[in-house]
């Protein structure tokens, strides 16, 4: 599959991870792998929830409002595919769509360059220098017992919550 530009310019350089602990930006899913909480499982939650069959979305981002950040796959050129959000925390509508890639979208919220918050939650508006920690980051710093956003120890180092 192919994917916007902007996307796969910041998956490699940044891969995937979460901005300042609240949207996370997903990673295409490998072979086997299509977790719940992946691309992939993402998508097919998005799916559900569009308000046509066939749903053309590809959800690319989460939030901590379990909004679903997607395209709307609706041109043969990624690049040309909009934004469309479900907002979990509105009442109407819940699909907003902005005709714009990826990293407009985010530089948008983060300079609030919109007439409201596109999202649900409203930590990553008018913040314009927000910290980003890829899921490697997060994994290294957890397994050392710290917590990737306070840099303090994490209480649940340790912990096992299979019992």
């Amino acid at each position: 599959m192919t994917f916007p530009s902007d996307y796969m310019a910041f998956m490699a350089h940044y891969g995937a991870g979460t901005i300042d602990d609240s949207v996370s930006v997903l990673a295409p899913d490998t072979p086997g792998q299509c977790e719940l909480g992946g691309m992939a499982g993402e998508t097919r939650t998005a799916q559900g929830l569009w308000h046509a069959d066939p749903a053309p979305v590809l959800a690319w981002g989460v939030t901590v409002a379990a909004d679903i950040i997607c395209w709307r796959t609706v041109h043969a050129d990624p690049d040309r595919w909009p934004v469309a959000v479900w907002r979990r925390q509105s009442s109407s509508p819940r699909w907003r769509e902005f005709d714009m890639g990826m990293a407009d979208f985010l530089c948008g919220m983060f300079f609030r360059e919109f007439d409201e918050c596109p999202l649900s939650d409203a930590t990553l508006w008018g913040i314009p220098t927000p910290r980003f920690i890829s899921n490697r980051q997060q994994q290294r710093l957890l397994g050392t017992g710290v917590d990737p956003w306070t840099g303090e120890p994490d209480p649940y180092a340790g912990l096992s919550f299979d019992d």
